[in-house]
């Protein structure tokens, strides 16, 4: 009897572990499911690792970017709007790993947790991205590295997003990853959402926004301008000998001694509170990729001169593209900033919605006088000194940069801004790596892409 007791026990034991193994393998595969049904093992998606069925993806016009027949991947016929849409839809290798293709595997591929992937659905992908417009702004990049984005700033809609170096997806460099020139330097890396540039003088409209918050008389004020700051503790170079300036006119000419006084006289906390305001400081996510935080730290007791050049966009400083591009629609919108996406849905066969953006506040809360003030000082900088004939019959509000990374290189060319008219809402950020004057090189580069919005 006692044997008999003693087998049923251990009966019981192995049915109660057979039992919490199959609860637990049950729910490893449904928590799991989705990582293993996407998995470039799965040769319903992937060959050899390489993406072959997935859902069609159209620009807002139309305009086919990607799509799966017969177990291929197809792309645009256009080369070079394969190339210029290449670091948002992504690699079919994964390579770019926050492109479409990677991000959003689950909705391409048609995956559902009770069907699991079906590689003959068909959804469809549609853009934000104006395909033409990102060719207009590869092709003003003239092949030189750097980036280009414009957004709704009413609605979040980011209608080009270029990033520079890139290349044919379907005829990719051989020496691509032996190249030891540099022309391939950070090919992979989407440098609108996650690179990081020396701003040059695009940082003193946050120096700006600080004095207007902060210094009572500042546009009472006068600034002598010897062709240097002496801080006394170390000068700040200054582009030009610019004389008497007021604070407008300070910022019209980008004027480095200047905006190293009042660095000075703001000092570190104001002016790190100023940047903290703007929302460059933090990381967003932008249809699941997560750009990169721009850096702006002063060190405890920096000098009145490092001070200075940190307040004309030198010193320590890195920008992230995407981050000032939005502090820009921040001011253009009254003080408060959408969050840029660039897809706008994802809906089934049966046109049912399977994915649908909507318009998100970005956080940044830029007071509506203060933002009123900066909008009339950028439009001063277009208007009073850049020449609004540069930019035919937009009416812009910006601020370029050109800033200095050593190196014996030239500088990198910014221009950021937005348009003034309400009709035609769009915020904007170029830089162009190493081409030397902002107004000179980036400029061109807006006024080309923004003349070409339809």
């Amino acid at each position: 009897m006692k044997t008999i007791n003693k087998r049923v026990f251990i009966i019981a034991v192995l049915a109660a572990l057979f039992t919490a193994a199959a609860v637990v393998l049950v729910f490893s595969i449904f928590t799991h499911a989705e990582e293993y049904a996407l998995k470039t093992a799965n040769n319903h998606l992937f060959s050899h690792g390489v993406l072959t069925s997935g859902g069609d993806i159209y620009d807002k016009n139309g305009e086919v970017l990607s799509y799966s027949k017969d177990g291929e991947r197809y792309y645009s016929d256009d080369k070079n709007i394969r190339k210029a849409t290449l670091h948002i839809l992504g690699d079919n290798s994964g390579f770019i790993s926050d492109g479409i293709q990677s991000n959003f595997k689950k909705e391409l591929s048609g995956y559902s947790l009770i069907f699991g992937v079906n590689a003959e659905d068909k959804n469809s992908m549609k853009l934000t991205l104006d395909a033409k417009l990102c060719v207009t702004a590869y092709n003003a990049l003239e092949g030189r590295k750097g980036t280009v984005g414009v957004y709704n700033y009413k609605t979040g809609e980011i209608i080009c997003a270029v990033s520079s170096p890139t290349f044919d997806i379907l005829n990719k460099p051989g020496d691509i990853n032996s190249d030891d020139t540099g022309k391939y330097d950070g090919i992979y890396i989407n440098r609108l959402f996650n690179g990081l540039y020396v701003p040059g003088s695009t940082f003193k409209t946050v120096t700006a926004l600080a004095a207007v918050e902060n210094i009572g008389d500042i546009f009472t004020r006068t600034f002598e301008c010897t062709g240097e700051y002496d801080s006394g503790d170390g000068k700040v170079i200054c582009n030009d000998v610019h004389g008497t300036v007021t604070f407008e006119e300070a910022l019209n000419c980008s004027c480095n001694s200047a905006f190293a006084q009042i660095a000075g006289e703001l000092g570190s906390e104001k002016l790190t509170a100023a940047f903290e305001q703007t929302g460059m400081g933090k990381s967003y996510d932008s249809d699941r990729v997560s750009t990169t935080s721009s850096r702006f730290k002063l060190s405890e007791g920096i000098s009145k001169a490092d001070l200075g050049w940190a307040g004309i966009g030198q010193y320590t400083t890195l920008i992230n593209p995407y981050s000032m591009m939005l502090y820009m629609g921040a001011i253009a919108n009254g003080g408060k900033s959408v969050t840029p996406y660039f897809v706008d849905s994802v809906s089934g066969e049966k046109g049912n919605i399977v994915y649908k953006n909507e318009k998100k506040d970005s956080g940044i809360n830029i007071s509506p006088s203060t933002a009123s003030t900066m909008k009339t000082l950028l439009r001063s900088d277009v208007e009073n000194y850049y020449g609004d004939y540069r930019f035919g019959d937009l009416t812009l509000c910006g601020k370029t940069g050109t800033a200095e990374v050593g190196d014996n290189k030239k500088p990198h060319a910014w221009f950021v801004g937005f348009s003034q008219d309400e009709n035609f809402p769009y915020a904007f950020v170029a830089v162009v790596e190493n081409a030397g004057g902002g107004l000179a090189n980036a400029g061109p580069v807006i006024a080309k892409v923004l003349s070409s919005i339809e």
